[in-house]
């Protein structure tokens, strides 16, 4: 039932973004606008709040309780496919900020008429579309990975990437839509994706782990910490390698107000 709420709400904020229904969004996000840019701490304390190791990487140590909290092997392996689908709900996200058009991040859109907070700056970003967040969609998907796994601390994961996530909008990084999507976004492909932890890869990665803890806890820490940070450092690396061969990858136009595209 959970899973089918999810879908309907990520179709009901996709038709919104891609339709060019920005009312709701525009309404809450000049609400933020109203409340920012009055305290330099406020402002600068919301930003940080954003960095990896306060995020992403924070939720990653609510999968590791899980993991330590139990010796059931089902329930790991439930962790392990969960932590991979949640990567792959962010690289889903990307794909679909690059590929289909919707619009622009809110401080970079003059029709939102949005306020800045102290110290962001917007032209450091990628133009993309914002639709949806990659990060809501990692973080909601480990929530959702740890509930299975650890019902309390799924519960707080889920109480905490909340907040986290509406950072991001008060900053203008992103509009409420593309939270709320990636969100669902998350959610949907972990829980899709839960029954695969009885599938034969999987039972083989966990036999190999009991023989090889070492090798195993290695690759994990290494990929948990890529998950943690989006793997940033790997994409700055692909899209230096790309600028040097003369690649560029261009997203298709962005609805930068109701219904006309630039």
């Amino acid at each position: 039932m959970l899973g089918l709420v999810a879908f309907v709400v990520f179709a009901v904020a996709a038709t919104f973004a891609i339709s060019g229904i920005h009312g709701p969004d525009y309404a809450i996000l000049r609400f933020f606008s109203t409340i920012s840019n009055r305290s330099t701490f406020f402002d600068h304390a919301v930003f940080d709040l954003t960095k990896e190791m306060f995020s992403n990487v924070f939720l990653v140590t609510f999968v590791v309780y899980a993991w330590f909290s139990t010796d059931d092997e089902d329930r790991q392996a439930g962790i392990l496919v969960g932590v991979i689908m949640s990567f792959v709900s962010g690289m889903l996200s990307r794909c679909i900020q690059v590929g289909v058009p919707s619009h622009l991040r809110p401080m970079q859109d003059p029709q939102v008429q949005f306020g800045l907070p102290q110290g962001v700056l917007p032209h450091a970003y990628n133009h993309w579309p914002s639709f949806p967040s990659d990060h809501a969609a990692v973080m909601f998907g480990l929530a959702c990975t740890v509930y299975y796994a650890h019902r309390n601390a799924g519960l707080f994961a889920f109480a905490l990437a909340l907040p986290l996530n509406i950072t991001r909008i008060y900053l203008g990084f992103h509009s409420p839509t593309d939270v709320i999507a990636g969100a669902m976004l998350g959610i949907i492909v972990v829980m899709s994706t839960h029954s695969l932890k009885s599938s034969l890869l999987v039972r083989k990665i966990m036999q190999r782990k009991a023989m090889n803890k070492g090798i195993f806890f290695a690759l994990s820490f290494y990929f948990c910490f890529g998950v943690g940070t989006l793997f940033s450092d790997y994409r700055d690396v692909g899209a230096e390698i790309a600028h040097g061969m003369g690649v560029h990858v261009k997203p298709k136009p962005v609805d930068s107000c109701a219904g006309s595209a630039e």
